[in-house]
């Protein structure tokens, strides 16, 4: 009985490394997956939530702080009122993403921080920027890169609704 089981074992061992060529491209190569970030928005905003799905479905693993008041968020991570939105993302490095920014410009910050830079933001609440959908109504606007010492310079420019995804 043993030599039976110890050859079935040897077999199935056999079968599963030929299975597993390492050689095989990996599909998910290059795919981020599962990027942290929290994110502090009002317990009622609708947009807030439709952001939040949106990055998800982008490859991010938010983590939601319900808040009725973000104003010691803004203060905490120093964004300027006139930069402001209805929510704020922040990464454990502490990089903040303020408003209805687009996954893929988050991922291309994340991917290589500008020097000096402490976030990105998305002021006001553009028509058609994720989270803001409103059928085919869209409204341009810049994503911008906000710097230590306070000053912003354009990030992205979003020119369409199919330029954001």
């Amino acid at each position: 009985m043993k030599v039976i089981t110890f050859s079935f074992l040897s077999f199935v061992l056999v079968a599963l490394a030929a299975c597993s060529d390492s050689s095989l491209p990996d599909e998910n190569a290059g795919v981020s997956k599962g990027l942290a970030i929290e994110v502090f928005k009002s317990p009622t905003c609708g947009c807030c939530g439709k952001w939040v799905s949106h990055i998800q479905e982008n490859g991010f693993d938010p983590t939601i702080r319900n808040r009725n008041s973000l104003d010691a968020i803004k203060k905490k991570f120093n964004i300027p009122r006139e930069l402001q939105s209805c929510h704020t993302g922040v990464t454990a490095e502490g990089y903040f993403f303020e408003g209805h920014i687009p996954a893929k410009h988050i991922t291309a910050f994340l991917a290589n921080p500008p020097e000096g830079a402490i976030g990105l933001a998305v002021p006001g609440m553009p028509a058609g920027s994720p989270g803001m959908e409103m059928g085919d109504r869209f409204t341009p606007y810049e994503v911008l890169l906000v710097k230590a010492d306070g000053s912003t310079e354009p990030f992205a420019a979003v020119s369409s609704l199919e330029e954001q995804y």
